[in-house]
């Protein structure tokens, strides 16, 4: 039979000189009810061995300090004990990635990360905690780690599970069926009236939407409006603006016609009376 239990958690850590960030220790709290956890600080080759060490002691304290279970490989084997001793002393492992291959003087190809003053190799067991890790996990203890998970934590789970739906750990037959068909139908009907609930919620905050939408229509609308009765009344000042001009220009041009024929008048008297006195 195939297990989709999740096994494992490697909960990644930043390098930090304050610690573990609160929102790790909640979240580490609660995985370590449900999965087996294990500590791994990231981009470990960001710092040197000195304050790397300082910092796992500061981890580990403040796990021990806030009540967290972190996993601890099995020691009472006696073909493991002294390799699972060491990898509990390595807790939390430090550990480097890198998807790049880098060769060496001595022509070796190995997966590490590239610096100005040389390469950290991903599997240098003197670099990082990489090796240890992976040997802990796929090839030490995976067998462990799985049964853990079955015999304890899935264990817990069930308990828990059936101590709230008011069931102890023996119950079978009819009275256990009983039991679940009375839990569903809480179940059913605490759905239901929540159901209920968000489609309310969600209907109340549609027609808020709604009727904030048509207030903003409504006001860009007023403003449409008034910008388009401010142009009409600039655009009937201009035009009485224009005509009032129109109106003076055709005034000035019959006094002007009024005053060329007036000249034109007196230059044809002024010719008669000349022509007059040359015939004298």
């Amino acid at each position: 039979m195939t297990s989709n239990r999740i096994s494992i958690y490697c909960g990644l850590l930043s390098l930090r000189a304050t610690g573990l960030k609160a929102l790790d220790l909640v979240t580490l709290r609660e995985l370590a009810k449900r999965v087996n956890v294990i500590p791994v600080i990231a981009k470990s080759d960001t710092t040197c061995k000195d304050e790397l060490i300082r910092f796992k002691n500061k981890i580990m304290s403040e796990l021990r300090s806030h009540k967290i279970e972190i996993y601890q490989f099995p020691t009472d084997d006696e073909t493991v004990a002294q390799a699972n001793a060491e990898m509990n002393s390595a807790m939390p492992f430090a550990v480097v990635g890198s998807g790049d291959f880098v060769k060496k003087e001595n022509g070796v190809r190995v997966r590490a990360r590239r610096y100005p003053w040389g390469i950290v190799e991903v599997e240098n067991e003197q670099h990082c905690d990489f090796v240890k890790l992976r040997e802990a996990l796929i090839r030490t203890n995976v067998d462990a780690l799985r049964e853990k998970t079955h015999n304890v934590l899935y264990e817990n789970y069930r308990r828990e599970r059936l101590r709230s739906m008011h069931m102890g750990d023996g119950d079978t037959g009819p009275k256990m069926v009983e039991k679940f068909t009375l839990k569903q139908k809480e179940y059913n009907d605490e759905f239901a009236v929540r159901e209920v609930k968000i489609r309310e919620d969600f209907q109340r905050s549609l027609e808020q939407k709604e009727a904030e939408l048509r207030q903003r229509e409504e006001a860009v609308r007023d403003v449409i409006m008034t910008g388009f009765r401010v142009l009409l009344t600039v655009f009937v000042q201009l035009n009485v603006r224009s005509r009032e001009v129109e109106d003076l220009a055709a005034q000035e041009l019959r006094r002007l016609d009024m005053e060329i024929r007036t000249l034109q008048d007196e230059r044809t008297r002024l010719l008669a009376k000349v022509v007059k006195k040359l015939k004298k």
